[in-house]
Parts: structure tokens; C-alpha cells; sequence
């Protein structure tokens, strides 16, 4: 993909500073990334950009490097990924920042990528490459939390109600006698369909897929239906058979978690060290589509 092809050239000139490859590119683009995953405008003017990316480059950029952020504004459209709006046509070459400042230009990613990257799977290809050309050496969930993406730490991702409940743990602690107190919430879930739930539990008589376990609950058996690509955002998987696997509730919980994967070969492995646990459980009347083992062992990769 040229997308991808593009990604991997950024312009990543050596910072004069400590002698390594600059970060200032590619945290740029995961912050427009994020933008698009967000829902946002693609083009931001400076001063959103300035006061936004700025902070971003001198908490991740490299250890006693300068931040600069009017140079990723300006040079990332020697990407061909990017675009600049609102200078004058005879502007060829960065402007100083008082430029900037007094004409409030717009930059972001171009028309073209940015309806590239509305797209799930192709999203966390690119943030996948960026991670693993340019940042591997940045702890990454803190910058996803930055950047306002933490459901890329998990498999099923947000919804409206576990941002809500992250929001009630955060809050300080109370200590009381009596019953728990209860609060209000507003929240949304995606619809899940129970017939497909049951479907899938019942080709594989509760058997976990992964270990082959049958869990026993008040004299009955117990598995849990998860979804590969995540109904949650921002993964916005769907809510189909070929999305399903029975799992026993230890690999549910692992497998949300990141923690294992399914090769392409179909081995179940342990993300941060790849040991296999053996070939996934497959059944003939469970079809799976392939591209949702491949989201979910891409969400693997770029978390380990």
C-alpha cells in the first residue's frame, strides 16, 4: 500500500542535538492519526497545533532534543501525506513562527489519507509501522493515553460505559458504613447478537477453543462468545459469526488483554514472548474471516 510505503520514508532528519533520528514526524502524524480516529478535522490551525503537538514532542521527542513543532507543520508535506492551507502560494519555505502565529494557517493530513485511515484496519497498520520504524523505544500506552487512544490497549475497546467507569475509579476514595453507594451513569453498549453468541458456544459443545476446557456454572456449561476485531472504539469491529470464538473465561480475559494471539499459521502464542500454546480450535461449521485474526494479532504487535 502506498499509504504504508510512504510511512516507512518520513523525512526523519538526524536532530543535531543527541545524533539520532528526530521523532518529530511520526508523533505528528500518530497525533493526526488520533484526530481521525477521534472523529475530528483533519486540518488544524496553529493554534491548536502548536500548543497540542508541542508538549507531545517535548515529553516524547528525544531525551534533550528541541522542540520544534512549526518543522513537522511545514516538512511533513514532503511526505505526501500532508497539506498546509492558508499561506500565500508564493510561500516556499517555512515561515517563522511569527508567520504562523499572525496568519493562523491549517495543516493536517491530506484528503486522500485521511479517508485512507477512517478505516480500522488500515488505522492500526499505520500505527503499527510508526511504532516500529521510529518509536520502539517510547512506552507506548502513556502516549495512547496522551493521545487520547486508549482503546487500542485492549482487544474489545471503549465504550461509553467503561469510560464511565474509569472515571468513578479515579475518583477519590471514600470510606462509610453501610451499603455501597450507588451513582448514576449514562452510558451506550454495542447491541450484541444473542443467537450468534449461542451459535458459536454450541458448535464447540462450551469448549474453549484455545484449551479445550468446559467450565462448569450451577451445574451447567459455561463459555464466553469474544469478538476478534472488537465492537468497542475505536476498532468498530462487526458483530457476526465469522467475528467469534468460544473461549473459556482465563483466555477471554487474555485474549481482550492482548496477551495471546493467533499466528498466521493458526497457533495460539503468548504476545510478549511468542510460546505457543497450541492450534486454535477450529470447526467446519464455524467459518472465521482471517482479516479479523490478522486485526487482532496487528493490536497484539503494536502493544508488546
Amino acid at each position: 500500500m502506498e499509504l504504508l510505503a510512504r510511512l516507512a520514508k518520513l523525512g526523519t532528519d538526524r536532530d543535531t542535538t543527541v545524533g539520532e533520528p528526530s521523532r518529530h514526524q511520526p508523533l505528528t502524524l500518530l497525533w493526526a492519526i488520533a484526530r481521525i480516529a477521534a472523529g475530528a478535522s483533519r486540518l488544524a490551525p496553529w493554534s491548536v497545533f502548536q500548543p497540542e503537538v508541542g508538549p507531545l514532542l517535548s515529553e516524547y521527542g528525544l531525551p534533550g532534543s528541541k522542540v520544534t513543532p512549526e518543522y513537522p507543520f511545514w516538512h511533513l508535506q514532503g511526505s505526501g501525506l500532508w497539506e498546509v492551507r492558508g499561506l500565500d502560494e508564493d510561500v516556499t519555505s517555512m515561515p517563522p513562527v511569527r508567520i504562523l502565529t499572525d496568519t493562523q494557517p491549517k495543516a493536517g493530513l491530506s484528503p486522500e489519507v485521511a479517508g485512507l485511515l477512517r478505516e480500522p484496519g488500515t488505522r492500526l497498520e499505520a500505527m503499527l509501522l510508526l511504532r516500529n520504524h521510529y518509536l520502539q523505544d517510547i512506552d507506548l500506552q502513556s502516549l495512547f493515553d496522551r493521545l487520547g487512544m486508549a482503546g487500542y490497549s485492549t482487544a474489545d475497546g471503549l465504550t461509553d460505559s467503561s469510560e464511565d467507569e474509569r472515571a468513578m475509579r479515579t475518583a477519590p476514595p471514600e470510606r462509610a458504613a453501610g451499603a455501597t453507594q450507588r451513582r448514576k451513569t449514562t452510558s451506550s453498549r454495542p447491541v450484541r447478537d444473542s443467537a450468534i453468541v449461542s451459535r458459536v458456544k454450541e458448535i464447540y459443545g462450551f469448549r474453549c477453543q484455545v484449551c479445550d476446557t468446559v467450565l462448569q456454572y450451577k451445574r451447567k456449561p459455561y463459555s464466553e462468545a469474544a469478538h476478534i476485531h472488537g465492537l468497542g472504539k475505536p476498532h468498530f469491529g462487526p458483530d457476526e459469526l465469522h467475528n467469534l470464538l468460544c473461549l473459556c473465561a482465563n483466555h477471554h480475559v487474555l485474549f481482550d488483554g492482548l496477551e495471546i494471539y493467533i499466528d498466521a499459521e493458526g497457533v495460539v502464542r503468548e504476545t510478549h514472548d511468542d510460546r505457543p500454546l497450541g492450534p486454535l480450535r477450529r470447526h467446519p461449521d464455524h467459518p472465521i474471516d482471517d482479516k479479523y485474526i490478522d486485526y487482532h494479532r496487528a493490536l497484539c504487535m503494536l502493544n508488546r
